[in-house]
């Protein structure tokens, strides 16, 4: 919801892939804080390398929003509401894939 609105408030001023692109970036920091608190606890881990990870998953995440946005503004339809909702299943399942397995990943046990 936060992105959507994000979105509607910045169409009527930024091209549709930026204001898609902007709305995005400023929709991450809420969404950082959310996976590491309530989807997966993550708070025993350090934060700085559970950010740093985080942000190379955001940055494949948002490409991958970009890019999906790009084709069906190109193809399907002109309304980037549209285009932004068919860019979230992929999205999602990609971030969610790798914030699991790469960013929030449980401590392994040391081997001795």
């Amino acid at each position: 919801m936060v992105d959507f609105g994000l979105i509607r408030a910045f169409v009527p001023v930024l091209a549709p892939l930026a204001a898609v692109g902007l709305a995005y970036l400023l929709a991450v920091a809420l969404h950082f804080c959310l996976n590491r608190w309530w989807v997966f606890a993550a708070t025993d881990a350090p934060a700085v390398g559970q950010l740093k990870r985080y942000v190379l998953v955001v940055g494949a995440c948002w490409v991958c929003t970009l890019a999906v946005v790009a084709l069906f503004l190109a193809t399907v339809t002109p309304n980037v509401f549209f285009a932004k909702m068919a860019a979230i299943p992929p999205a999602t399942l990609l971030a969610f894939v790798l914030m699991r397995g790469f960013v929030f990943r449980a401590a392994r046990p040391n081997s001795t």
